[in-house]
């Protein structure tokens, strides 16, 4: 048997290869070399993006069963839902094929909060003695700094809709927000990665068939918003569907008209809300 061993960080006697009370590990001489080193450094990365991509193929094409998993304390199988949601925040602001959220100021105007907006933008102004477009230089400057850190408020603003329109079936916040985060993992990806994507490839090729001659000119080609909301609504649509009858296990009924309200919500949160809280606190700052 092992004789224990006395804990360098704590002081605890333990034995094993970890300390049961603070959790340092025990070093040893092959700990420190090269090889060792080299082979830490192969299993993480061969474990991380193994891990990352089998939890973000679940997200996308098993609605709500790495958040029911997470519930039921199986997590060892799957990358966290919130920190895939801030990997896709940020491979969207880096490589941003659309505007999206992220958008200049002047389309604030046409929001919902226009009305307040142009107020906003008008006393701003005035008050730093600029034109309109000087002022929304700066905004695009400040924007995407801000924008990063607000997505993160989408997710708990989900979870506290999803706590009241569930609230019956007696979760804990936590379960409700480790569905939030899946949720709106689904929604960044589709919306503002693989739509736009998908839609640039579908250009290219018909550029190059055009460019060989294959094919004429289709004319001009462009994503409106009268194709892809709906696309995204019904899309969004089915996967909350699936996802809340797989978690909260309701009849289908109730779970038709609880995705309803929540798709509804969401587009608040996402189209009015935030927004609103990112052009506020942008101005605040310049």
């Amino acid at each position: 048997m092992q004789a224990d061993i006395q804990c360098r960080n704590c002081g605890n006697q333990f034995s094993g290869k970890y300390c049961n009370q603070c959790g340092e590990k025990v070093y040893t001489d092959h700990d420190k070399t090269f090889r060792h080193f080299a082979e830490e450094g192969f299993h993480f990365i061969t474990h991380f993006d193994s891990k990352l991509l089998k939890t973000w193929w679940r997200v996308m094409t098993r609605p709500g069963v790495v958040s029911l998993d997470i519930s039921n304390g199986i997590r060892k199988r799957h990358y966290k839902p919130l920190s895939l949601f801030i990997i896709g925040v940020i491979i969207y602001l880096l490589f941003p094929i659309f505007e999206g959220l992220n958008m200049p100021m002047a389309y604030h105007k046409n929001e919902m909060y226009g009305h307040f907006a142009e107020q906003m933008i008008e006393q701003k102004m005035a008050a730093k003695h600029l034109t309109e477009e000087q002022l929304g230089k700066k905004f695009a400057d400040k924007s995407p700094k801000f924008a990063k850190i607000l997505l993160l408020v989408i997710i708990p603003l989900s979870a506290f809709v999803l706590q009241g329109l569930f609230f019956r079936r007696k979760k804990f916040f936590f379960d409700h927000a480790t569905l939030a985060a899946e949720l709106n993992t689904f929604y960044l990806y589709f919306t503002f990665l693989i739509i736009p994507l998908g839609m640039v490839i579908f250009i290219l090729i018909v550029k190059l068939l055009m460019w060989m001659q294959i094919i004429g000119n289709p004319g001009y080609m462009y994503l409106g918003d009268n194709i892809s909301l709906p696309l995204y609504a019904v899309t969004l649509a089915i996967w909350c569907f699936v996802a809340f009858r797989r978690v909260y296990k309701e009849k289908w009924g109730w779970i038709i008209l609880k995705t309803i309200l929540f798709l509804i919500a969401h587009a608040l949160i996402v189209y009015t809300i935030y927004r609103f809280i990112l052009l506020s606190l942008v101005l605040l700052f310049i």
